[in-house]
């Protein structure tokens, strides 16, 4: 099976936080750090927000921020939640006066499709304080992708200004299919 693709916006967010985290210096040496295809093309500006680009491109960048920030264990899920929220924040300040929190991830398929082309999310079990999702065919994902791809969704949870409890992240590893577990308090 081919490997999804990403759009840009998923390399550009993801260094901008970084940028914001750890310095711009930082974010360079990952650029610099970036192995492969991926790595000459984000160097030389190939890499634009509105394309679309392997997902082993996108690994590739979160492999050189791990080796950058050795010590930070949590980095790649950090830096998703960060992106999101800075992407998102006045977006989800609005929705969460007049949405729920399961009515705002309820729409992850439809979200998805904006940043990966391919892919399907399904939700499993919804309950006030709970959602359990089933992620599927997301070629050539990795472990990685996926603490990136769940702090993604921490962050959507954290904009819906609800108290998240400890995510359980089941079945995952490198592969194309993962499952999670939300809980949330109000």
């Amino acid at each position: 099976m081919t490997e999804r693709r990403l759009k840009g916006v998923n390399f550009h967010g993801t260094l901008r936080a970084l940028e914001r985290r750890a310095g711009a210096a930082t974010a360079e040496r990952v650029r610099v750090r970036m192995e492969g295809e991926g790595g000459e093309a984000l160097r030389t500006g190939a890499i634009l927000t509105g394309g679309w680009y392997p997902a082993s491109w996108y690994d590739a960048l979160l492999v050189a921020i791990e080796a950058e920030l050795p010590d930070q264990r949590t980095i790649v899920r950090d830096l998703a939640r960060a992106a999101v929220t800075d992407d998102f924040a006045t977006l989800f300040k609005v929705i969460s006066l007049v949405a729920s929190p399961q009515m705002a991830v309820a729409n992850t398929t439809r979200v998805l499709q904006r940043y990966v082309d391919g892919g399907t999310a399904r939700l499993i079990e919804s309950r006030e304080g709970f959602l359990h999702y089933a992620f599927e065919g997301f070629d050539g994902y990795t472990a990685r992708m996926w603490d990136d791809f769940v702090g993604g969704m921490e962050a959507v949870l954290d904009l819906m200004r609800v108290e998240r409890q400890q995510t359980r992240v089941v079945a995952a590893g490198d592969g194309p299919r993962c499952e999670v577990i939300l809980r949330y308090t109000r």
